[in-house]
């Protein structure tokens, strides 16, 4: 699991890399484009099969188009930010069809702090706040 995460994460950073690269190349501005990135995680009591589903609705709530679905994660981007939502259930034995905690991490890269830092933040409270109608 932990490696399926860390491909994830990495396709993630080389993804924010090559935007930064094209922008940068495109403006020529190479050494004024430092990356930021901003992340954090959060437990959410949920139905895990749903988790993919409600990455995606916040991703697309907050206008990142999603450009790579890898398992346990969904990465968006808009143009000049890159968020990556990946989520895992904390129990090794979990029923896809009952409510369990599940992990979820979400982590924002841009040439700007402050967008990347928002990204995360309306990203997370998306998903946070992000309620069943029904249940399983």
């Amino acid at each position: 699991m932990m490696d399926i995460l860390r491909k994830a994460r990495l396709g993630a950073v080389l993804a924010a890399v090559a935007v930064a690269a094209v922008t940068s190349a495109t403006t020529g501005e190479i050494a004024k484009a430092p990356m930021s990135w901003h992340s954090g995680w959060f437990v959410k009591n949920m139905c895990y099969k749903d988790a993919r589903s409600f990455a995606k609705t916040a991703l697309s709530r907050n206008g990142y188009n999603t450009v790579f679905t890898p398992p346990n994660a969904v990465l968006g981007s808009n143009g000049s930010t890159i968020v990556e939502v990946s989520y895992a259930p904390a129990q090794t034995s979990y029923n896809p069809g009952q409510f369990a905690k599940v992990h979820f991490t979400v982590t924002a890269t841009s040439n700007d702090s402050k967008s990347a830092e928002n990204a995360r933040n309306r990203v997370r409270e998306n998903i946070v706040r992000a309620q069943y109608i029904d249940t399983c």
